[in-house]
């Protein structure tokens, strides 16, 4: 192992042993999905700590998909350092990790393909039942601070450029699924991206970004006050946003909660 993997050993040891307190929920460390809520809904998030988390179809669905387009497996760290040094593009992930905006912050994207110990793409996959073109703010920000942990735990990032694949649910037959994610890579890699999206015709679209690290920083600094405990959750102010969540039927900001009986006097 090089020095650097064993300085990136000594520095994840560190950064998990050491217990940070006081952010919201009793949370030792934030998930970068966490933050990404915050942009969906401050109110969504503090339903799940407070009530746990509601199963749905649709959840359970996308769960089971993502799983089938990038499947994995564990391979040791010496595996690891050796696969992604090759010149010739590689895939594989790992759970990053960092501080900003006084948070410790942790994730896992979804995939990364890298060439001789540097990251090219960081790929996250977006599931949905309605139309993939639009990029949704809360989606951009979690790629967005992957890509500023994977700098920060020291790697060269200087090539990397950030993709957000929204694929349409239940778009894809058994034998796509099996070729999806050496498909998708071989696109970024090649610059056929609009190739792909051709061939998916209003099914699927490549969001493609530059690796800012300013942007992540920006987006974790205004969210961090909720963990600091230096003001209340933020709610949605979108009713759409409401009707879908699964809490919408219990939160005390749901813009869309059922109408009230008949006769009933309000104050």
């Amino acid at each position: 192992m090089s020095d650097f993997w064993e300085l990136l050993r000594k520095r994840e040891q560190q950064f998990f042993g050491f217990e940070k307190s006081g952010f919201r929920h009793g949370a030792r460390f934030i998930a970068v999905s966490s933050i990404a809520e915050q942009y969906y809904c401050e109110y969504k998030l503090e339903n799940e700590f407070a009530l746990g988390e509601i199963p749905s179809e649709a959840k359970s669905a996308g769960t089971v998909l993502h799983d089938e387009l990038m499947p994995t497996e564990r391979i040791s760290r010496e595996q690891f350092a050796d696969l992604i040094a090759r010149k010739e593009p590689s895939m594989a992930v790992l759970d990053v990790w960092g501080e900003s905006g006084g948070l410790s912050v942790v994730g896992t994207p979804d995939h990364i393909v890298w060439s001789e110990g540097r990251p090219i793409w960081l790929v996250e996959l977006k599931t949905t039942k309605g139309d993939p073109a639009p990029l949704w703010e809360d989606q951009e920000n979690q790629v967005r601070i992957y890509g500023l942990l994977l700098e920060r735990m020291g790697f060269d990032c200087s090539q990397m450029q950030l993709a957000v694949v929204r694929l349409k649910s239940g778009e894809l037959d058994d034998q796509h699924k099996k070729e999806w994610v050496v498909q998708i890579s071989g696109a970024l890699l090649e610059g056929k991206t609009k190739w792909l999206e051709l061939r998916y015709p209003g099914r699927m679209k490549v969001h493609i970004l530059k690796h800012e690290p300013e942007k992540a920083e920006k987006a974790i600094a205004s969210k961090a006050g909720y963990w600091l405990g230096e003001r209340e959750p933020k709610s949605s102010t979108s009713v759409g946003k409401c009707r879908a969540c699964e809490y919408s039927s219990i939160c005390p900001k749901s813009l869309s909660a059922p109408p009230r009986p008949s006769g009933e006097m309000t104050g």
